[in-house]
């Protein structure tokens, strides 16, 4: 998926609350407010001086001019922008094998106190298919982990999705790593407990479970691609 926008790197300086950073832009050395789009912990990335990437907006009525979108650890980048999950699934789910046979029927469909992210339709059985989709950037030593932070609503929309399985529905959770060093995806129990045991119940129930990495070059291809399965273990 390609990148639109003007972007240009900056160092972290602090972050006073989940939606606002304070910056330095490299080229200037000027200090400025900056979104920060996901409002996870992402207290792994947003290290003194880390080096990130950041869009410049061109909105007058934003209340800072700058968006973080990406932020460099070790050698690879990654994306913090959640409203890229959704698309990165919408335009590539069909490099998936598990999604071979669908296509997308509607976005933000609503079923029973929830919006799911997509209703798909299997092309050779007809049967629908919900799927919500769950962004991760926590990464240790090549697990991927979700959440980062404890989620009422993700535990919300696993149980959502059970409840579909028995009005007829197919079920699927798919969790995308905005990296490329995950090699195996886990639920994070210590941080959500909770939602641990929902996605064991979900699986156990017949919810299918798939994670995906990507690769992330905000600089160079200005893209961000999925590159495959990685394996989950539950």
């Amino acid at each position: 998926m390609k990148l639109s926008g003007a972007f240009c790197k900056a160092r972290f300086i602090r972050r006073p609350n989940r939606f606002l950073s304070f910056v330095r832009l490299e080229e200037s050395n000027k200090e400025v407010k900056a979104h920060v789009p996901d409002p996870g912990r992402l207290q792994e990335l947003f290290i003194p001086e880390a080096e990130l990437m950041v869009r410049k907006e061109n909105k007058d009525d934003r209340k800072t001019a700058f968006t973080v979108v990406g932020i460099k650890t070790g050698d690879i980048w990654v994306n913090i922008e959640s409203t890229f999950t959704n698309r990165i699934f919408e335009e590539e789910f069909e490099k998936l094998t598990e999604f071979k046979d669908y296509t997308i029927e509607k976005a933000e469909f609503t079923f029973g106190s929830s919006r799911i992210d997509f209703l798909l339709k299997n092309n050779k059985t007809g049967k629908k298919a919900l799927v919500e989709i769950k962004g991760a950037t926590l990464v240790v030593d090549g697990l991927a982990l979700f959440p980062d932070a404890p989620t009422i609503r993700g535990s919300k929309h696993l149980r959502e999705l059970r409840v579909a399985l028995e009005s007829g529905y197919e079920s699927f959770i798919v969790f995308i790593i905005k990296r490329e060093d995950a090699t195996i995806f886990s639920p994070n129990q210590k941080t959500d407990p909770t939602f641990t045991e929902e996605l064991l119940q979900a699986k156990e129930k017949g919810v299918r479970i798939v994670a995906m990495k990507c690769s992330y070059d905000p600089i160079e291809s200005k893209e961000i691609n999925i590159l495959g399965n990685i394996p989950v273990s539950i």
